[in-house]
């Protein structure tokens, strides 16, 4: 009989207590290697030290984040210590020759301090949780000492991601356009927050992206003002001779029936999920580009392509992004998958609109799931207590914490997350005896797991679990995509659930009317559960 959980003492999560007392004798054993021999001042350095702005490099990793440069840099002696802001709130572990460190700030994008050299390769690992497991990568950090300058009151605390979110909404959004015009309007977005639009005369559009990458949107035969700040990049409206490399988006830009749009991709038509985009590749209407880390440069050069929307796996490879523009291609790096709300990633779909000038459709698009997902989520708590596992790569079950984006699944379809307790780290490690405590009425299993429902009810140790004993474990639907993670079909994930919890108020049939719909609507296929 196999066994799903870790036992006893040695898997136990640990309490919230013992995880605060953890991070605080972390953060104490740091200090010698950060260089800390004074109470620190207001600057976040010691007395008698120095802070640096820094230019540094990431290597290695998976791409799905980039790291903001140039960095701060407090220098204390022959010591450094540079502080790391990723480009998503998803990291919740840097280890650096085999210490450990915690993130230092409670909200917004990861952020950490840890002990450095400079021109010097930095061998670092960092622990994700983005995705439906957690996943520890490797990196590469590279400090350029020849560009670092003394910092000044007048600073700004260090660079934005490139192509990658800021630690704060209010950071990114700046609708100066440089030349004195002033916005008419802005586009009203209701869960998004990586992305603003704001409105001008004669029909131009600002997009300020969170890496703090900005575009102006002006119609063909509108004139581009004079004055416009350098950082502004312009694209035409609706843009055309598209190299489009996120795959995330292909659903929101075939909805639009923009395919027409798109001159290249950075998918095959083998790995395309999309009817629509997986038929023109097929044709040849739409070419493979190359992959976002190697592109075909001299097929894409010779397309006419203008304009490639990347996703954050570019931030990886920062030589792809400039060979790209420095053949004439302004690239736009979507945020999507750093949105904290499911129907922040489908309203994503209002920033193609206005790049393919299809606003009137991309509201129309996102009202109407905005409305077929309230229907059947946000229900009354039944007070039901729902516990969310998986196993991770290092063969200890996790539950994810309070308030991300599987906690807003159970919240939504009326459950009472089992794990609600958890607040101070993204995840911990629960054991047999924690989840017998919880004594959850329902258990829910991650899409991808590799364990069974029937390996939960046939667990002998769990034989006095009410899910177990009233059959009630259950496997979230992953057939396309795996709805516990941060993709915008994560929609559907409430729905499902809801079905289960409330039985009398969402019929058994209600989640595969919804994600035929959905499937229908953005992927143009038809898919049954």
């Amino acid at each position: 009989m196999r066994s799903i959980l870790p036992k006893g003492e040695s898997r136990k999560r640990r309490s919230i207590a013992a995880r605060a007392i953890a991070c605080v004798l972390i953060a104490l054993l740091a200090l010698p290697f950060a260089g800390c021999s004074a109470s620190p001042n207001a600057t976040g350095g010691t007395a008698g030290s120095q802070e640096y702005t820094v230019s540094v490099s990431l290597s290695g990793g998976s791409g799905r984040a980039s790291i903001a440069s140039p960095t701060t840099i407090v220098k204390d002696g022959d010591t450094y210590t540079a502080t790391i802001t990723w480009s998503s709130s998803n990291y919740d572990k840097m280890t650096v020759d085999g210490v450990d460190y915690a993130p230092v700030n409670d909200g917004g994008n990861s952020t950490f301090e840890i002990p450095v050299t400079l021109d010097e390769d930095i061998a670092v690992s960092a622990e994700t949780v983005a995705m439906s497991t957690p996943h520890t990568i490797d990196y590469t950090l590279h400090f350029d000492s020849s560009t670092m300058k003394e910092k000044s009151s007048d600073d700004a605390s260090g660079g934005s991601p490139a192509g990658t979110a800021s630690s704060a909404a209010a950071d990114f959004h700046n609708a100066d356009l440089g030349c004195g015009w002033e916005p008419t309007g802005a586009l009203q977005l209701e869960y998004a927050k990586h992305f603003t639009v704001d409105e001008f005369e004669d029909g131009l559009r600002l997009i300020c992206v969170s890496n703090g990458e900005r575009f102006l949107v002006v119609p063909q035969d509108a004139k581009v003002p004079d004055g416009l700040s350098s950082d502004i990049a312009v694209i035409r409206r609706p843009a055309d001779k598209v190299y489009l490399v996120s795959s995330a988006t292909m659903c929101l830009v075939d909805a639009l029936d923009a395919n027409d749009n798109i001159f290249m991709s950075g998918t095959k038509a083998d790995d395309c999920s999309v009817a629509g985009f997986k038929s023109a590749l097929e044709s040849g209407a739409i070419a493979y580009g190359g992959k976002y880390s190697a592109p075909d440069y001299e097929r894409i050069s010779a397309s006419g392509c203008t304009l490639a929307i990347e996703n954050t796996m570019i931030n990886h490879t920062p030589d792809v992004k400039e060979k790209l523009q420095k053949l004439g291609l302004v690239v736009l790096t979507e945020q999507s998958s750093s949105e904290p709300e499911a129907l922040g990633r489908v309203e994503w779909i209002k920033l193609f609109g206005v790049l393919f000038d299809k606003e009137d459709e991309a509201a129309h698009l996102f009202n109407e799931q905005k409305a077929r997902i309230e229907q059947t989520s946000g229900l009354a708590s039944s007070g039901k207590t729902v516990a969310y596992f998986y196993i991770n790569s290092n063969g200890a079950a996790v539950t994810r914490r309070a308030g991300d984006y599987v906690a807003q699944m159970i919240e939504l379809a009326g459950g009472k997350n089992a794990a609600e307790e958890i607040t101070d780290t993204y995840w911990a490690e629960i054991s047999y005896e924690q989840l017998l405590a919880w004594d959850p009425a329902y258990i829910i299993l991650a899409s991808d797991a590799d364990y069974t429902v029937d390996d939960v009810l046939n667990d002998e140790n769990l034989k006095d679990c009410t899910a177990v004993k009233n059959g009630q474990v259950y496997q979230i639907p992953g057939d396309v995509e795996a709805l516990d993670s941060p993709v915008p079909a994560s929609i559907l994930a409430s729905v499902w659930l809801a079905g289960i919890l409330h039985p009398e108020q969402v019929p058994a049939d209600t989640y595969t009317t919804e994600s035929n719909t959905y499937y229908e609507t953005f992927y143009g296929i038809s898919f049954e559960n």
